[in-house]
């Protein structure tokens, strides 16, 4: 099986956070038929991490994520790519890591691979890998960065803002008061706040993903909620401080991911660019020293089209290959 087939296989198993456990099992029998061990890291009882050659202490790893966003959508192909949630986010890279670890394995090698749940929410997989202490001094990372080997990437806070207020008529504001009011004031110093800039990462940013309150047009919100998330190009801590210091006390603050931005390891002969989005990295840079490469275009992930090129998936698997013999020579050398 080659990689654009396994990347449609793929494709066609759900994996939303919170049931990956049947892309696991599957994983777990196509790395076990190339000749490797396998072992499961459980988070709870039907989700786990999945490492594979980790018995030979390899000195590179491959590691991607195996959940997706909702909703499943499923696979089609025609001539020059493959269509479906999860196909360039991160299917398509896994493919690209298991069929660049056979070569590899054919070779003589003893790469490792580490397939983790739950980063599209709380990356619990990596948080979870972490605390175990396990080292390998490089890891290959994959995410979609068109090919190309990531400088670094933006940190990550996110939250969310509960308000109460007081239901009564609206035709009477003596007698009640709105938690949207509320919550649109806090909201408007939010955005209002300068969140840095930085010479590699650009401009932080803000979006404010979900906006909920109230009953009826013609009643005061007894209720309301909002969930935010920056990419943040500095301290991640500061920023978080900060976001105390403008809810002023006045709702209920629920953090969710908390990252700081990531300088990451790259190697020459190798084009380079920066990314805005988050990964796992700022939890396994205790594990080893990360890169990051993949195929696919971060612009078409999480999209109703995702998808991602069969060519930029051939193109993976050699690159794959590449960045480990170079590792190698740089850890021996």
């Amino acid at each position: 099986m080659d990689a654009t087939e396994l990347t449609k296989i793929l494709v066609g198993i759900p994996s939303i956070t919170g049931s990956e456990e049947k892309i696991l099992v599957y994983l777990e029998g196509i790395l076990q038929s190339i000749g490797l061990d396998t072992e499961r890291q459980h988070i709870d009882e039907h989700r786990w991490n999945l490492y594979a050659g980790l018995a030979a202490h390899p000195k590179v790893a491959f590691c991607s994520h195996v959940d997706t966003v909702p909703p499943f959508i499923p696979p089609r192909c025609d001539e020059t790519h493959i269509y479906g949630r999860g196909s360039c986010d991160t299917k398509g890279i896994i493919a690209s890591m298991i069929t660049a670890a056979k070569r590899l394995i054919d070779e003589g090698e003893h790469p490792g691979l580490l397939f983790v749940v739950g980063e599209e929410t709380d990356s619990i997989g990596a948080k979870t890998v972490a605390m175990t202490g396990l080292r390998v001094p490089f890891i290959i990372v994959g995410e979609p960065t068109d090919n190309l080997l990531a400088r670094g990437h933006k940190g990550v806070l996110s939250y969310t803002l509960k308000t109460t207020g007081k239901a009564a008529h609206s035709a009477y504001p003596e007698m009640g008061h709105s938690a949207i009011d509320k919550l649109l004031d806090i909201i408007e110093r939010i955005r209002n706040h300068d969140w840095g800039q930085d010479p590699l990462f650009g401009d932080a940013t803000l979006n404010i993903g979900v906006l909920q309150g109230g009953t009826a047009m013609n009643v005061f919100a007894p209720e309301a909620m909002a969930q935010i998330i920056h990419r943040l190009v500095d301290d991640a801590e500061l920023r978080k401080a900060q976001v105390h210091e403008l809810v002023r006390g006045e709702a209920d603050i629920q953090f969710h991911s908390t990252a700081q931005p990531q300088r990451l390891h790259v190697l020459p002969g190798f084009e380079a660019k920066t990314v805005h989005f988050g990964t796992d990295i700022p939890y396994l840079a205790s594990v080893g020293r990360c890169l990051l490469l993949g195929p696919g275009s971060i612009h078409d992930a999480h999209t109703p089209d995702e998808k991602i090129s069969i060519e930029e998936i051939e193109t993976a698997v050699n690159l794959y290959c590449t960045l480990y013999h170079q590792l190698m020579h740089e850890y021996t050398s």
